[in-house]
């Protein structure tokens, strides 16, 4: 149960940074853009690798922190999410930009660039939220691993609907070429970190010296992925090309979300689509709705209806924006207001439920369940025993 200032915090830091924080930064960057001007070209120049490099950054940083699921039978749902979820949710949100813009087919792109949870906002939400453990494992690991996999779908959706796609495309024509990239660059990854680890084992006082090598391995493979576009390989080796980086790997995503949003907010200065994106948002939030049911099918109803309202947007869609701006002129100015909408609807929605449940609580006979390691919802002991002796209870918010 959370105390006052609990909630008071909980509240801030659901405020501060899938909001406040942005939109400052991106009104900075707005207000920069009336004196600079971006060369965008899709052509590997510049503005490509700096976007390629943030989202490398935004992709290990998401996948850096996963732990193993709390159940053994939810690494299929995780699986489900990631792939087919994705696949559902860009559709949804293709068909509603569809029935509404019927003449503008490369939207299929935008839908799904929108087709994902932003991680840096659920971790910071999740230990506020009233979840089970093992709804929220399976959140992170969902808003984790469906980045990447975004990001390939972008980049193969894109080539075959945009016209001139040869930026973010470019040397990856086809998807079985994506793939066996990735795949040689996992690969790559794997062997260099079992290296490291046998040579730290035979080494073990060499601890500093030891880690600056780690951190130089995982420098280079970033820049190979960055170079190559081999997003979803780097992801993955997250999973375990992981040396000692403390605070560090918070500070460069959170740097690198700070870096995409004023770029955003200089491209911004050319305008603004506001009725696209408000369309786009609402059509992501619905879509979350429809594929959180089918994933959080055996868990309680109060972990359903969590994971059902847990759509948020952030950095993986801010930069997939400039990733996509030199190939669709319009992508900044729809996605910035379409993320805007989503994290609107969320801490609106969310913070409804928790004001019912909070009310709920209060009344003696209300019953709150819980699910076990199998899925089935049991009622929680706790709150039968709050029913039994007719004790108004408080639940956290």
């Amino acid at each position: 149960m959370l105390s006052a200032s609990g909630r008071i915090r909980a509240l801030f830091d659901a405020l501060f940074l899938p909001l406040l924080l942005p939109v400052m930064i991106a009104g900075a960057g707005c207000l920069a853009g009336q004196w600079l001007s971006v060369d965008i070209r899709a052509n590997g120049g510049p503005y490509s690798y700096l976007t390629y490099g943030l989202l490398a950054v935004g992709l290990y940083g998401s996948a850096y922190g996963i732990t193993r699921p709390e159940a053994r039978g939810d690494v299929y749902r995780i699986v489900v999410a990631i792939t087919f979820g994705v696949i559902v949710k860009a559709g949804f949100i293709a068909a509603v930009l569809a029935l509404f813009f019927r003449r503008e087919p490369e939207y299929l792109v935008l839908a799904v660039a929108m087709a994902q949870i932003d991680p840096l906002s659920v971790s910071a939400m999740l230990e506020s939220r009233d979840m089970s453990p093992r709804a929220k494992s399976l959140l992170a690991a969902w808003a984790s691993f469906d980045d990447p996999v975004t990001t390939v779908l972008v980049v193969v959706i894109s080539s075959m609907v945009l016209t001139g796609a040869d930026g973010a495309a470019a040397g990856t024509a086809s998807y079985a070429q994506t793939l066996v990239g990735n795949l040689a660059l996992l690969l790559a990854a794997a062997v260099v970190w079992a290296l490291l680890r046998r040579r730290a084992r035979a080494d073990a006082p060499a601890g500093g010296a030891r880690r600056a090598v780690q951190i130089a391995a995982l420098v280079a493979l970033m820049a190979v992925a960055t170079w190559q576009f081999l997003m979803l390989g780097l992801a993955l080796s997250a999973l375990f090309f992981r040396p000692s980086l403390g605070r560090w790997i918070g500070r460069l995503t959170n740097l690198a979300l700070f870096v995409a949003t004023f770029l955003v907010g200089v491209l911004l200065a050319q305008g603004i689509d506001p009725r696209v994106g408000i369309v786009l948002g609402c059509a992501t939030f619905a879509a979350q709705i429809v594929v959180g049911a089918a994933v959080s099918w055996g868990f309680s109803r109060r972990d359903r209806v969590s994971l059902c309202l847990s759509q948020q947007n952030g950095i993986t869609a801010i930069i997939l924006a400039l990733l996509l701006q030199p190939l669709l002129p319009d992508a900044v100015a729809i996605i910035a207001p379409a993320i805007l909408v989503v994290n609107v609807l969320h801490l609106t929605s969310t913070s409804l439920l928790d004001l019912s449940r909070r009310r709920a609580g209060r009344d003696p006979g209300a019953s709150v369940t819980t699910d076990t390691d199998d899925g089935d919802a049991v009622a929680d002991p706790a709150e039968q025993e709050t029913a039994v002796c007719a004790t108004p209870v408080k639940e956290a918010g």
